[in-house]
């Protein structure tokens, strides 16, 4: 399987799936940038934003109930991660727009995929 998934353009942020493992090239965190075998992959988790939704619905509340807003800016408490664990390290990547979201979403599907073959 030679896939490339790329997250974000600008700094880039990549993922070549390669046959036995798959190499990032990650221009937002350098430190992240290399090879990772898929024999070391032990899980991966993706955290989807909530609390811009939760605060945006919160701030339509307190503006219908008393014509202030409660919250501030939404955009500013965006938490939404991608980690990838390994047995000795673990990867994250801050997922900064929806575009980013449903890349790492369709990478989490392949490297689960990984996953489940390595514990077989």
């Amino acid at each position: 399987m030679n896939e490339n998934i790329i997250l974000k353009k600008n700094p880039k942020i990549e993922f070549q799936l390669l046959d036995n493992g798959f190499e990032l090239i990650d221009g937002q965190t350098e430190r992240n940038t290399g090879f990772y075998s898929y024999n070391d992959l032990q899980s991966i988790e993706l955290n989807n934003v909530w609390f811009p939704r939760l605060a945006k619905w919160l701030r339509i509340i307190t503006w219908v109930l008393n014509g202030v807003p409660y919250f501030p800016d939404a955009e500013s408490y965006k938490k939404a991660n991608f980690i990838i664990h390994f047995r000795k390290t673990k990867l994250g990547i801050w997922l900064t727009d929806s575009y980013m979201a449903d890349k790492a979403k369709r990478l989490k599907e392949l490297l689960d995929e990984k996953t489940k073959h390595n514990t077989v």
